[in-house]
C-alpha cells in the first residue's frame, strides 16, 4: 500500500482486482486539464483541446468513483456470506471508495465555490 491509502496503478483509482500499488495516478490524471484554457486564444478563435474535454474527464472520474462503491458493496455482501475470509481486502476497499468520495467531494465544493465567486465579480 503506498501512503496515499493504496491508490494507484492502472486507472485513477487502482487495479481492478483491488491490488494496491506502488505511485499514485491522480495527477497522471489531472495533467491533460493543464492546458485548458477558459475563452478564445490571441486571434479570437477558440482552440480545441487536445485530451479529453472536462465534461469527459468528470463523467470517467465519476464512473470509477461508483465502481470503487459498488466493489465496496459487493465484497461487504461477500464477507456477511461468509464467502471472503480476508477482512482486510474488504476494509481496503471500503477506504478506497470513502477516499475517492471524499476527493470527489471536495472537487465539488471547489467547483461551486470558483462559481459563486463568478458570480460575485461585477462586469
Amino acid at each position: 500500500m503506498n501512503a496515499v491509502g493504496g491508490i494507484g496503478g492502472a486507472g485513477l483509482w487502482g487495479p481492478a482486482a483491488g491490488r494496491a500499488s506502488a505511485g499514485p495516478a491522480t495527477l497522471r490524471q489531472v495533467e491533460p486539464l493543464r492546458g485548458l484554457t477558459l475563452g478564445a486564444g490571441p486571434e479570437g478563435s477558440a482552440a480545441a483541446p487536445a485530451g479529453p474535454s472536462f465534461s469527459e474527464t468528470l463523467s470517467q472520474v465519476l464512473g470509477e468513483v461508483n465502481g470503487l462503491q459498488a466493489r465496496a458493496d459487493t465484497l461487504v455482501a461477500r464477507l456477511a456470506a461468509g464467502e471472503i475470509e480476508n477482512v482486510h481486502d474488504v476494509l481496503i476497499a471500503q477506504q478506497e471508495a470513502g477516499l475517492a468520495l471524499r476527493l470527489i467531494q471536495e472537487v465539488r465544493d471547489k467547483l461551486v465555490a470558483a462559481y459563486q465567486e463568478l458570480m460575485r465579480m461585477q462586469v
